[in-house]
């Protein structure tokens, strides 16, 4: 029978997030929101942290990581990361979107 076929090992989540835009209810200002999405299991390739870098005042550190999914439409900016325990990694700004074609994933550099 048809069942989906799994071409990631999972060892965490993503969840999209979206920002709603605020508004005016009652004729008050209602502050922008922040969404997330359901979660899309997901396999953590790396997960760099450099606190090394530095600007004018002070420091600051740098984090560079990539996720592999399963193929889908897929177009969000931010994301949120999460460990297959539940702990949470970050949220990332996405930097870039490419279906790998040796393995079928879809590789999500943040």
């Amino acid at each position: 029978a048809g069942g989906v076929v799994r071409s990631i090992i999972v060892d965490g989540y993503i969840q999209t997030i979206r920002t709603r835009e605020g508004g005016s209810g009652g004729g008050l200002p209602t502050p922008a929101r922040e969404e997330l999405g359901e979660p899309i299991p997901c396999n953590i390739v790396k997960n760099q942290s450099d606190h090394k870098g530095t600007y004018i005042d002070g420091k600051f550190s740098q984090n560079q990581g990539t996720i592999l999914i399963d193929p889908q439409e897929f177009n969000a900016e931010r994301i949120k990361v999460t460990d297959n325990r539940g702990k949470e990694i970050g949220t990332f700004e996405v930097q870039d979107i490419q279906l790998l074609e040796a393995t079928g994933a879809l590789q999500i550099k943040y």
